[in-house]
């Protein structure tokens, strides 16, 4: 601060020795052009007061806040007091399947229901407008019922909801009970993406089915959630949204392609902006891209029902760079037969899978007995495929 006894003692040493002025012009010029800016500061501030932006970002920021710990709530099934208590509701998992169309049905799960090779249902009908097309290929989800669920659109659009807010069906699953979150103005549905731990992770890595990549921080991706747009991830327009994995700033993300090959990426190292990563062939995409979250196996099951196990120090880190074929899980020859990955997980015999075959039938296997089974099939058939697998951890825990 300028007081009149610092004025004063400046114009006694300019007195005492004129030498010396030039420097004192100088630190006086210093100090007011520090204190105008502080005043600009202070003035936009007033005036965003006055407008009330200012208001409306803290509340944002509020809302925001809120909301992380309305996720943190349900991961424990409820207000933190009463899950100490043992007064949360009972856990369940929610089994969800759905369309590049938006269409969704939500099974229920108890955890009285959990046993190896358990029929949970039939899938019966087809998605509305299928008969206009191509049958759209179903997409499987295991959660817990406290999840919330982020719908990603290949438009980068997103909108979130409370898995348990998607009404469960009655008996069979038919595509006649299905929910619809609509696409807008002819975009599809990349995914559904569980974000209920997303206030504990460090990051969000986005990929797309051509195998761009980047990572965002967490914060960067709680203002894209809350602003209903994550963005499509893509450098080509040829390219498409294909998914979201939550993970910690020391772990490894792992893009799996259709074709088999598998390419892993330290998430210390990714970019924060878009850049190519696996190399595909014309004929591959990839299908899904998670962390390995200190798991330590992964499990690739083919649309044969065939389950291929590798531990995760199988899995070499890409290099510095990023422009290589990946690790392949299978042979060429059994590439050239038709094999083809239809989903893929890191696990431990403690996790739960969900398939559904061509026939329509949902079932449930234990990964232990399914790692050691090596197949999803135990009566395999030659028409018979594996459409879609999920892991999930058991909601008893």
């Amino acid at each position: 601060m300028i007081t009149p006894e610092k004025i004063d003692e400046w114009l006694r040493e300019v007195e005492e020795r004129p030498s010396s002025a030039s420097l004192i012009i100088q630190l006086i010029a210093n100090r007011l052009s520090a204190l105008s800016r502080r005043y600009e500061e202070v003035l936009a501030e007033n005036t965003l007061l006055l407008t009330g932006k200012k208001v409306e970002e803290y509340e944002a920021r509020i809302a925001s806040l809120e909301y992380q710990l309305d996720l943190l709530k349900r991961q424990l099934g409820g207000e933190p007091a009463a899950a100490a208590a043992g007064e949360a509701s009972p856990a369940t998992a929610s089994l969800f399947i759905y369309t590049s169309q938006g269409l969704v049905l939500r099974r229920e799960l108890d955890p009285s229901e959990l046993a190896s090779n358990r029929d949970l249902g039939q899938l019966r009908g087809q998605p509305a407008g299928a008969e206009e097309g191509p049958q759209p290929v179903p997409q499987l989800l295991a959660v817990g019922s406290h999840e919330e669920l982020l719908f990603l659109f290949d438009s980068g659009r997103t909108a979130t909801i409370a898995a348990a807010d998607i009404p469960a069906a009655a008996g069979d699953l038919d595509w006649e009970q299905a929910s619809l979150e609509e696409p807008r103005g002819g975009e599809e549905l990349a995914g559904i993406v569980p974000i209920g731990r997303m206030p504990l992770s460090d990051c969000c890595v986005q990929a797309s089915r051509q195998g761009a990549i980047k990572k965002m921080v967490r914060s960067a991706f709680e203002s894209y959630v809350a602003k209903h747009f994550v963005g499509t991830g893509v450098k080509l327009s040829t390219d498409r949204t294909c998914g979201l994995a939550l993970c910690e700033k020391d772990d490894r993300v792992v893009l799996a392609s259709q074709e088999g090959y598998l390419l892993t990426v330290e998430t210390a190292r990714l970019s924060y902006a878009i850049e190519d990563s696996i190399r595909l062939s014309p004929t591959d995409h990839i299908v899904t891209a998670f962390a390995l979250a200190q798991k330590k196996q992964i499990a690739l099951l083919t649309n044969t029902g065939k389950c291929i196990v590798r531990d995760t120090g199988w899995l070499e880190p890409a290099g510095t760079s990023l422009r290589t074929r990946g690790q392949a899980a299978f042979s060429d020859e059994r590439r050239k037969g038709g094999i083809r990955l239809v989903g893929a997980a890191a696990v431990d015999e403690k996790d739960w899978g969900a398939a559904l075959d061509s026939d329509g039938r949902l079932a449930v296997y234990s990964m232990r007995d399914l790692l050691g089974a090596g197949t999803v099939f135990s009566k395999p058939r030659e028409d018979l495929r594996l459409v879609a697998f999920a892991v999930f951890s058991s909601p008893a825990g």
